[in-house]
């Protein structure tokens, strides 16, 4: 009888220690697959935002402040393209085509930017790391840090889509690197109160 005692009480000491044991794996866990979750809804939500126009979805994703609009002419500014932007532009200003209006240049359209929209696959993204300098870089200076993390990828050669990741932002990407210049569209996304925003649209012509 004692030693029947015994077992139940060893058994019932191992169960609880397991189950103690899988909250605390699950409860560490949880904030990064909640992380992921959000993620791919939000780049799945911007891809079908682009490929409809549909400015509504895109507004519920993107920071509702303002954005941060870059263009810069990487492979040169032969015959006047244009001159350089780098402008925080109010959220509200995106139009039905989604596109903001530039005074003096060309608008800056975001379809025209991402032609590989939309993607067939959130998982099935190549991601690559975007370096850390990034996270304490603005974007107007990305383009060298960009380049760096792109370098050596099959994508930077095909322009098919891909993803970036550091700690602080998540770009999508479609770019390519050619005779050692990088030209693309990026949409770079931040983690915001639990919520990811569209943050900044990069264009490197």
């Amino acid at each position: 009888m004692l030693t029947r005692f015994i077992t139940v009480l060893l058994l019932a000491i191992s169960i609880q220690s397991y189950s103690a044991e899988t909250s605390t794996s699950t409860s560490a866990s949880t904030p990064a697959v909640q992380d992921s979750v959000i993620v791919e809804k939000t780049i799945v939500s911007f891809s079908t935002a682009l490929s409809n126009k549909d400015l509504d979805l895109l507004l519920t994703i993107a920071d509702p402040k303002d954005i941060s609009v870059v263009r810069l002419f990487t492979s040169g500014n032969l015959g006047g393209r244009g001159d350089p932007l780098s402008e925080e532009i109010s959220t509200s200003k995106m139009n039905s085509e989604l596109a903001f209006d530039i005074k003096n240049q060309t608008a800056f359209e975001l379809p025209g930017l991402f032609v590989n929209l939309p993607i067939k696959s959130f998982s099935a993204l190549p991601t690559h790391p975007l370096s850390a300098d990034a996270d304490k870089t603005y974007f107007d200076q990305w383009a060298p840090i960009l380049k760096s993390s792109l370098k050596g990828s099959p994508e930077a050669i095909s322009g098919d889509s891909l993803f970036l990741t550091s700690a602080k932002y998540y770009v999508y990407a479609e770019a390519q690197i050619i005779d050692d210049i990088l030209v693309g569209g990026f949409a770079v996304f931040a983690m915001t109160d639990g919520k990811l925003q569209l943050v900044s649209l990069i264009e490197l012509l």
